[in-house]
């Protein structure tokens, strides 16, 4: 190197000042990684651009012009005293400070030595002396707590590619002050050029472009609290798409568009946040992450990874498999030698199926952004053609405090404006980790400790109405709700309102309870798949995955979240389907009504309830399981005293168990499923309970009907129900019964048979598709309560039932979900009563429109004020016992539950309490207080027993109790204009029941005339209206004491009378527990249609006795082994057949008090609630009426004769 000799003319310029510098700037297309570093960890990051100091500090800015000049001139006068090799910068450095570190990269050997000549020629052309330096280009600054922070640091520089210089000329900084703000700021600009080897007029100021960020985005999330004074503006920066290259094998820049020829019907897209957490290191579930990740249910063809580390991508984007399936890349692997570092320590990451564009959105908060990409050519027609796809990877603030909620909801408002802005018109995906806290155990614990504020409370429940008016949907709802989501792991029954759907899980995530610090945490749905539609997106499926396994006796766990991937429908042509059942559900709205904050005033709905004891204790629920435990150990042969049953078979619960909602007061239903006949299971199970009567198993009582035999049981004083399926093909495939289609033919069974599975099969659908099975408890209960009060909760008395409740509620909540995404308790509450309240009954019917593709045609009948069906086949009204009277008192409590609930001082206790703000839960007098005094006059059944029997008596009231429904329908009928209404509990004197040997109880049936209609007003038309009452009254006794199985005269007695509000005021609730009774065999189930059993599956037996009848025909033939159609379908072909005349025939049947005796077919009354109403069990035959065939009997029980459909044996031949 040429030696620079000082000419004796040459100024001194001192080069003490800060506001200038020499310097070499890299070009930006050299510096991206570089850049991409900085804007991180680099607090000089849009003030100064990457560079390397030669000078610095350097001249006064006045001197400039002499300086430069004068540097220039010594150049020219020495030409080739630089050197023109290239710089090479590619090992890491640092210094280190007081309370922190500088890291750089830097150079060595000769790159080092060329840096040194150019410093020591300009300052000697400065008039001064040469002085070492250490030249370097700073990245960022690291804390000198931590050495792992700078260490962390080093290693990402340690992954840039070499940067290469070309020292052609140098550039001098000079520093531009400002007052932005109020506050002053001051960055480095460019002044001038020096040129040494070649001629350059100017140097772009790049850095410069990262400071001017003014779009809205940027605006809103400025004013987060916490993030002021940290924050820092960025402008979305676009970035490079890599693909796989399969001939160099390694990953380039992608160039060139890759052209979609046809439209896919289905696009699918996964999110994972992988986890890199330094306890827990990356490269030790390598292979777990990279399974999970290739594993059938995570496949897409666009896949959103969280958390990613360089070593992380470098393992996946070097697998085989994933470059196979994924060939495009938002980053390409550090590991590549051509290629930088990620950013952060944590970043988002796509790969594609597809060849996309992409950008990067940066947050104020440092290390948080999102990555927006854009597929073109997925859509294919609609309001979105020709417009790309976009999708939004996000990973938000974590944690749980006033600024990170605040941060959470600004970085969403961030990413929505930016896609308004630039994609207005475009379907949006926004997927990715969340971090949005949905436990409402979680955001009241948190309020309560004062960990968050109660406006930030707000925020969190703000974020939910943010998204829906953005025109977001949550794919994971919709697709429960629509019955398409097939999660792997099933929803814990102890989760509480927003825990359904978790993705971070500490009670059974050993990573997740690592990094929230408790096992006890609750489980949050931080991971999300939003979707815009814009008429292109529709909710194909939805499914997680990477769950924690046991093998071979040992957890796996790949990471402390679950992956969430939902299959969308974009193919127009596939749409049709949805498109109509769009139509339908357009056709049943349900209106979302928000509770007034005035109700939460005094706490919220399940505080509320827990107030009013009706949740289970921990005891209760304890005593529950074991009782249902020793029944089916005992049904199924389980027990030690049991020889192991060579009989398949399953035992589940059914009913408010299941569900999940019952209370202390509710019994256990149960279903078996076998493989063995009725008859020998029944036979069997009871021999089994007889066996284990030591460990309190009491059989009750036996009852057969026609919905099949049922057992009712006592186990440790809990009421159970026990009733049997045969059904060989779902025990055999009882794995798969949850997921098989209502179509498959496994469910061609006998309608008895899914009779007894519709309730499971219901129940089960229900569960499924319910978005929040702890929000619709919450408010199952509170419903139910309420009509428990009101006096409106007692199915067989014409009012509501559990069921009944479960199935207006599903749909409410289920549709209010697909609409508005997830719903709080309380409104979910306030909207069920006001739908209810204004809806149609008479016209339209209850049902779950996502279920059923089409309205179910189901024919209503007159006898039908209400019709609610469920979903399984077969089809039937769970509420054909209402009544109109009935209706209209439900109809009456809605409207008025629905107007407390608007007022602007009610809470939801007060809701429950009387005039004298009683909130106790065994107050069960309120509503019937109030039914005691609101009616003017009161029809009183009264009854009295003094029998021993203990069953007589319950079998007695019991029977009464099913007849007292029919008595409301035909005082209704005779006098339309009164209000009749029956309050569903026996009532007495006070202390009328001390004595054990008799009792006394009545039911009353309260009488207003209705205020809508004119009332008998005249002396004649009341005395008319008397008349007809007693007549009415008169032919229910007669009826009743004509019942000889029942009604005993010497130890019981019934009666009926008119009495006045002062006659009964002074009634009280009956207590009287009857206790449990011994077994009783015979059936009592009088008003149901008994089928026989036994008869039909023991082909084999005779009749014990055959009933005499004139028109009858002994037959000697034997009885046939074909099964004998029963008589309600021969009634029922004989009446619709159109080639048939019911006119012409008649019904035999037995008369308790009378014996055989006959009725024309078309008076024969088949509607339970109606007085003349036959139990079909009692029929013994059908004849003809014509005289010409001399009565020929068509059908007969006793005979097995069958003319009409040829079983039994009939040959059907003469019916036509």
């Amino acid at each position: 190197m040429a030696t620079m000799h000082q000419p004796p003319h040459l100024s001194s310029f001192a080069t003490t000042s800060h506001d200038t510098a020499l310097c070499i700037i890299p070009s930006e297309q050299h510096c991206r990684s570089i850049e991409s570093l900085r804007a991180l960890y680099d607090k000089g990051y849009g003030n100064w651009p990457p560079h390397i100091n030669l000078v610095y500090p350097f001249v006064a800015p006045e001197s400039l012009h002499r300086a430069k000049f004068q540097v220039e001139q010594c150049f020219r006068n020495a030409p080739g005293t630089i050197s023109q090799n290239s710089i090479i910068l590619d090992r890491a450095g640092y210094f280190e400070h007081r309370n922190n570190s500088t890291v750089f990269l830097q150079a060595s050997g000769e790159s080092s030595d060329i840096l040194s000549s150019i410093r020591s020629f300009v300052l000697k052309s400065l008039g001064n002396e040469d002085s070492p330096s250490k030249f370097h280009l700073t990245i960022g600054q690291s804390s000198n707590e931590s050495q792992s922070t700078r260490e962390f640091l080093l290693s990402k520089i340690n992954l840039l590619p070499p940067l290469t210089l070309a020292p052609h000329h140098l550039v001098i900084l000079v520093r531009e002050k400002a007052q932005v703000g109020g506050e002053r700021s001051s960055k480095m600009r460019v002044w001038d050029v020096i040129n040494i080897h070649n001629q350059i007029k100017q140097v772009p100021e790049y850095w410069l472009n990262h400071d001017d960020f003014e779009n809205q985005g940027a605006v809103v999330e400025s004013s987060n609290e916490e993030t002021s004074g940290t924050g820092y503006t960025r402008q979305p920066e676009p970035g490079s798409t890599y693909e796989y290259n399969t001939h160099t094998r390694r990953w380039c820049v992608a160039d060139g568009r890759t052209v979609i020829d046809n439209h896919p019907e289905t696009f699918s897209i996964s999110s994972y946040n992988v986890l890199t957490d330094s306890r827990h290191p990356v490269y030790e579930r390598e292979s777990l992450l990279l399974d999970t990740i290739l594993s059938k249910p995570a496949l897409a063809e666009v896949l959103l990874l969280q958390e990613m580390s360089d070593d992380f991508l470098s393992c996946i984007l070097s697998n085989d498999d994933v470059r196979q399936r994924y060939p495009f890349a938002s980053h390409a692997p550090p590991s590549q030698s051509d290629i930088g570092p990620l950013p952060s320590l944590r970043n988002i990451v796509i790969l594609s199926k597809w060849r996309f564009e992409w950008e990067y959105i940066p947050f104020q908060r440092r290390h948080k952004g999102a990555v927006v990409a854009k597929i073109p050519g997925i859509v294919g027609l609609g309001v979105a053609e020709k417009l790309p796809l976009v999708i939004a990877g996000v990973h938000l603030t974590c944690g749980l405090t006033d600024g990170s909620v605040a941060a959470k909801k600004a970085q969403l408002q961030y990413v929505i404006s930016h896609l308004n802005q630039k994609y207005p018109d475009s379907p949006w995906i926004i997927a990715g980790d969340f971090n949005i806290t949905t436990s409402e155990h979680t955001i009241q614990e948190a309020v309560k400790n004062k960990a968050i504020s109660a406006r930030t409370e707000q925020t969190i429940r703000s974020i939910d109405s943010m998204l829906r008016g953005s025109g977001l949907l949550d794919s994971w709802i919709k697709s429960r709700v629509e019955g398409t989501s097939r999660n792997a792991h099933s929803d814990r029954e102890d989760l509480l309102e927003g825990e359904e759907g978790a993705t971070f899980n500490p009670r059974d995530n050993l990573l997740a309870a690592s990094t929230s610090g408790t096992s006890n945490g609750r489980p949050q749905r931080y991971d999300r798949i939003l979707y815009r539609p814009q008429d292109s997106l529709y909710i194909g499926q939805f499914n997680d995955f990477g769950l924690p396994q046991i093998r071979d006796g040992v957890m796996h766990v790949p990471s402390d979240h679950s992956g969430v991937r939902a299959s969308l429908t974009i193919r127009p042509g596939t749409l049709s389907a949805k498109l109509d059942h769009s139509l339908l559900l357009s056709e049943y709205p349900v209106r979302l009504q928000s509770a007034s904050p005035s109700l939460f005033q005094q706490g919220n709905v399940a505080q509320t309830l827990q107030k009013l004891s009706v949740f289970p204790s921990a005891e209760q629920r304890n005593e529950r399981k074991e009782a249902f435990d020793l029944l089916k150990s005992v049904v199924l042969g389980m027990t030690a005293e049991s020889k192991p049953s060579n009989i398949p078979m399953i035992m589940v619960p059914v009913g408010s168990y299941a569900l999940g909602v019952w209370t202390a007061e509710s019994d256990i239903d149960c279903l078996c499923i076998g493989t063995t006949s009725s008859k020998t299971f029944f036979r069997l199970a009871i021999q089994r309970i007889r066996r284990n009567e030591s460990q309190k198993i009491r059989l009750i009582r036996k009852v057969e009907a026609s919905t099949g035999t049922m057992l009712e049981l006592s186990i440790n004083g809990i009421s159970m129900d026990l009733q049997y399926c045969p059904a060989t093909a779902i025990v055999y495939r009882w794995s798969e019964f949850p997921s098989l289609a209502a179509s498959d033919p496994i469910f061609n069974l006998p309608i008895l048979s899914l009779r007894k599975l519709k309730p499971l099969r219901d129940l089960n659908s229900i569960l499924s598709s319910m978005p929040s099975k702890s929000t619709f408890r919450l408010a199952y209960h509170f419903i139910k309560l309420w009509a428990m009060k009101k006096g409106i909760y007692a199915g067989k008395f014409g009012f509501l039932s559990g069921t009944h409740i479960a199935l207006m509620l599903s749909w409410v909540c289920k549709r209010l979900a697909h609409d508005t995404g997830s719903i709080a308790t309380g409104d979910l509450i306030v909207s069920f009563f006001h739908h209810y309240a204004n809806f149609d009954w008479q016209n339209e019917i209850v049902f779950d429109a996502f279920f059923h593709s089409q309205k179910p045609r189901y024919h209503r009948s007159a006898r039908e004020p209400m019709v609610i069906l469920g979903y399984h086949a077969p089809h039937s009204n769970i509420a054909h016992t209402a009544t109109r009277p009935g209706l209209n008192i439900i109809v009456q409590e809605l409207k008025g539950a629905a107007a407390r609930l608007s007022m602007p001082d009610m809470t939801w206790g007060k809701f429950f309490e009387s005039s004298n703000g009683s909130l106790k839960s065994s107050d069960l007098t309120i509503g019937a207080s109030q039914f005691l005094q609101v009616y003017e006059n009161y029809v009183k059944i009264d009854i009295q027993y003094w029998g021993r029997s203990l069953s007589k008596g319950r079998s007695l009231v019991g029977w009464l109790e099913s007849r007292c429904i029919g008595l409301v329908v035909e005082i209704y009928k005779t006098l339309p204009n009164l209000t009749v209404r029956i309050w569903p509990a026996r009532f007495a004197e006070p202390g009328a029941n001390d004595s054990a040997t008799e009792y006394y109880g009545c039911y009353l049936i309260g009488l207003s005339r209705n205020q809508s209609t004119e009332g008998p007003d005249g002396i004649e038309e009341r005395a008319k209206a008397k008349r007809a009452m007693d007549n009415t009254l008169d032919h229910f006794l007669t009826q009743l004491r004509g019942d000889q199985k029942y009604y005993d005269s010497d130890s019981c007695w019934v009666d009926t009378s008119i009495s006045r509000p002062g006659e009964v005021r002074e009634l009280a609730l009956d207590k009287r527990e009857w206790g449990d009774c011994e077994m009783e065999i015979e059936s009592d189930s009088e008003d149901e249609d008994e089928v026989d059993v036994l008869a039909d599956e023991c082909a084999s037996s005779t009749p014990s006795k055959l009933l005499r009848h004139g028109a009858s025909t002994q037959s000697s033939t034997p009885v046939s082994t074909s099964k004998l159609r029963p008589a309600s379908d021969v009634l029922n072909r004989l009446r619709w057949d159109p080639s048939l005349d019911g006119d012409n025939y008649i019904v035999g049947y037995e008369d308790r008090f009378l014996g055989a005796r006959e009725m024309a077919l078309g008076k024969w009354k088949t509607e339970q609630t109606d007085m003349e109403f036959i139990p079909q069990h009692r029929i013994l035959y059908f004849k003809r009426k014509d005289e010409s065939i001399d009565g020929e009997v068509v059908w007969e029980r006793a005979t097995r004769i069958d003319k009409v459909f040829g079983s039994g044996v009939g040959s059907g031949n003469s019916i036509t």
